[in-house]
Formats: structure tokens, C-alpha cells, sequence
């Protein structure tokens, strides 16, 4: 069974028509054909298709079925990530969409190896797209950034801050409070600066912990926001 996001525009008259990459990729690589049953995500519900046409780079689904999006956790998580080098924040991206956060923005921290220029924006995105899909969730995370970390911090005011911090005297499980939605910011292989942490604390971030290992920071943000999207 198939699983891809279209557009609202692209639903009318009980059937969802798929053209462009996504159609291309359906038809040419999925070899998807008549009969065929999948989900077309939108607007926050799940369309369930059956294919009547599947031609050239064209798929047509009739629509037998839809209700509310089921596939997305109950607490939102936004990864503030400081950039890694490309494979790395590749993978964080990829696993990260597959754990369930909402929304990822990607740090240029002092200690960051990594320069990205803009255009790297795009694979991210294209990334949790395909990681979406692949895990069946309910919308495609956004990708933001590079950004400073000050700037990052603007986006996620309001929201309850944790930092990941290796010698925290507080396991993160311990610092849930059950609000609606945390930010977590994770740093480089180097870890944040001392200023980089005082700006964190300024923006009332509370510094939390994994545990006794340290582990690389393109899984510690992995597990983290495993743990964070299982507590309501």
C-alpha cells in the first residue's frame, strides 16, 4: 500500500489525481497499477484510494474512504539541531520525521563543522518528505534554517525549552511537565559553548540529560524526541 501528500487542489469529484514528481514516482518507481489500494494525505485527513488509472506519470485514485489524519503524536516537538556535518544532519532529519517532530530548524553553532548553504534547505526538506511517507505520518515536518542560534530562539518563544546537556543534573524524562509542545535544542559533536548555553539559560531553557552515555549528536536528538512525543 502506497502512501504519498497532495494538495488539496488535487482532490475533486471523488478521486485524487496525482501528476508531476510524486505521480512519476507512483507510477515509474512504485509500479503502482489498477486496483491497487493506498492513502493520499491532505489537509489533515486520509484519503484511502483504490487506482483506476495509473499511466505515464499520471496515477488516479477513487476515493473509497477518509477520516482524520492518525499517524502524529499528541505533544509537538521542534528540534532546534545545530548543524552536522551533511551526511549527519541528513540522517537526523530522516529518523527525526520517522519519531514524530513537528518541526525541525537547524542551528549554525559556533562549534559546527558544517557550512551549508541555503540550497541544502531543499534536500532537507525533500528528506522529511520521503521520511514521512515512508513512516506513514500524518504531515511533513518543516525544515527551516541554517539559522543563528538567537534567531531560533524567536521562533520557539512561548514554548516550554529543553537543552540537551550531558552533565544536566536532570534526566529529560524527569522535566516533562506535560505541556502541549517542547523545543529541544541539541548541539554539535563539540557541544554547545558556554555562550551558547547562556543564552539558552537567558531564554529560560532548562538543561536536561540522556543519561550516564554520551552518545553522537546525530542520535541523541533521536532518542530525545523519542521520549518526548510518548509523554502527553
Amino acid at each position: 500500500m502506497f502512501w504519498t501528500f497532495v494538495d488539496a487542489s488535487q482532490i475533486g469529484d471523488g478521486r485524487v489525481t496525482i501528476g508531476g514528481p510524486q505521480g512519476h514516482h507512483l507510477a515509474r518507481v512504485l509500479r503502482v497499477h489498477p486496483g491497487e489500494r493506498g492513502v493520499a494525505v491532505a489537509n489533515g485527513r486520509e484519503y484511502q484510494l483504490e487506482v483506476v488509472e495509473a499511466v505515464g506519470g499520471r496515477v488516479v485514485g477513487r476515493i473509497m474512504g477518509d477520516r482524520p489524519v492518525q499517524g502524529e503524536a499528541g505533544t509537538g516537538v521542534t528540534l532546534l539541531q545545530a548543524v552536522l556535518p551533511n551526511p549527519d544532519f541528513d540522517a537526523v532529519v530522516e529518523a527525526g520525521t520517522a519519531v514524530g517532530i513537528q518541526r525541525f530548524i537547524a542551528v549554525q553553532a559556533d562549534r559546527s563543522v558544517g557550512r551549508p548553504p541555503a540550497a541544502r534547505l531543499a534536500r532537507w526538506q525533500l528528506i522529511a518528505g520521503a521520511a514521512a511517507e515512508q513512516s506513514h505520518r500524518g504531515e511533513v515536518p518543516e525544515v527551516t534554517g541554517p539559522t543563528s542560534l538567537k534567531a531560533a530562539l524567536e521562533q520557539v518563544a512561548g514554548v516550554r525549552l529543553l537543552v540537551l546537556e550531558p552533565t544536566a543534573p536532570v534526566p529529560l524524562a524527569e522535566a516533562l511537565d506535560g505541556s502541549p509542545g517542547y523545543a529541544i535544542a541539541v548541539g554539535p559533536e563539540g557541544g554547545w559553548t558556554e555562550t551558547e548555553l547562556a543564552t539558552l539559560r537567558d531564554h529560560a531553557a532548562t538543561p536536561v540529560n540522556l543519561g550516564p552515555r554520551i552518545l553522537r549528536a546525530r542520535l541523541a536528538p533521536i532518542v530525545a524526541a523519542a521520549i518526548l512525543v510518548q509523554h502527553p
